[in-house]
């Protein structure tokens, strides 16, 4: 079976626990708090994207990996006007185009596709290209990079997950029983997927959350 078939088959079980970590009005109390102790990062990668976004008032964004479409959702108010998501789970997808629904008075366009990213039949360029927790279940950063600096007009923002002693084993044996992929990142490895893909130049940052995760800037 494939990667990408077993991102597919995990993601149609996992997406609405994992939307849920987005929205505490649907998890319970116990499951609040171990979200804020254990995925604190999926929230601070939120935020860092939201004050990339206001520094340089972008009109257009590609999501890679949209998930469940909270991203767009966000940035409506921030003023972005063009947006595009893709993510090879079709629950995710539903969920996106679902919760976007509400937004089509805005004035925002919106497109989601349900594909892989190296897949995707575009030529459009984007101010922005979104990818949070996406490199988490890819085997070939550089060829995904590679595309995303040929369509974006700005830069690239990322998140990786960090090579740790302590939490990277327990989180392969997670996905192992979860039969999905998960691959994890030095700084030094980040930086050289810059210089393959031809970047101009990039910004690390360690976040502080539980999990130590990157927050990668690529720049054109």
């Amino acid at each position: 079976m494939s990667d990408i078939l077993r991102i597919e088959r995990y993601f149609a079980h996992a997406a609405t626990s994992f939307d849920g970590l987005y929205s505490e009005a649907q998890t319970g109390q116990f499951v609040r708090y171990l979200n804020r102790k254990l995925r604190s990062d999926v929230y601070e990668r939120f935020l860092l994207t939201l004050n990339h976004v206001r520094a340089f008032h972008f009109d257009s964004t590609l999501d890679v990996g949209c998930g469940s479409g909270r991203y767009e959702e966000a940035l409506v108010p921030l003023g972005v006007r063009r947006m595009v998501g893709v993510d090879v789970s079709p629950s995710m997808i539903a969920m996106a185009k679902e919760r976007i629904r509400p937004l089509e008075q805005s004035g925002a366009i919106f497109d989601f596709s349900c594909c892989e990213f190296l897949a995707l039949p575009t030529t459009e360029t984007f101010d922005l290209i979104i990818a949070m927790g996406l490199f988490d279940y890819v085997n070939d950063p550089v060829r995904f990079l590679q595309k995303m600096r040929t369509l974006c007009n700005h830069s690239v923002i990322a998140s990786f997950p960090s090579v740790s002693i302590s939490r990277m084993p327990l989180r392969k044996v997670r996905y192992y029983f979860k039969r999905c992929p998960v691959y994890f990142y030095t700084q030094a490895m980040i930086s050289s997927f810059a210089s393959q893909a031809g970047f101009s130049g990039i910004e690390v940052k360690k976040m502080a959350g539980a999990g130590m995760d990157y927050f990668a800037t690529f720049f054109k």
